[in-house]
């Protein structure tokens, strides 16, 4: 392989990797907030993640595993 397809590969992982990282920061900081926003945190969630198209799908993921108690990446099973 050459210098320059490694060169490509590593800069698509890292930004894959900041974006993944994002999105956890993301979902972090809705769940954080839940319980200030009261019984309305859902629409207020839905509407923070609509801000982010890019990010929405893995940040669900993340509050989803927040909600059921499995925060830690290493739970997926």
């Amino acid at each position: 392989m050459t210098a320059e397809k490694r060169q490509e590969i590593e800069a698509h992982k890292a930004a894959c990797l900041e974006r993944y990282r994002a999105a956890q920061e993301l979902a972090c900081t809705i769940y954080s907030q839940r319980r200030d926003k009261g019984n309305k945190w859902r629409m207020w969630a839905e509407r923070e993640l609509a801000k982010h198209p890019e990010l929405q799908v893995e940040a669900r993921a993340k509050l989803n595993r927040l909600g059921k108690g499995k925060g830690s990446d290493g739970d997926q099973r």
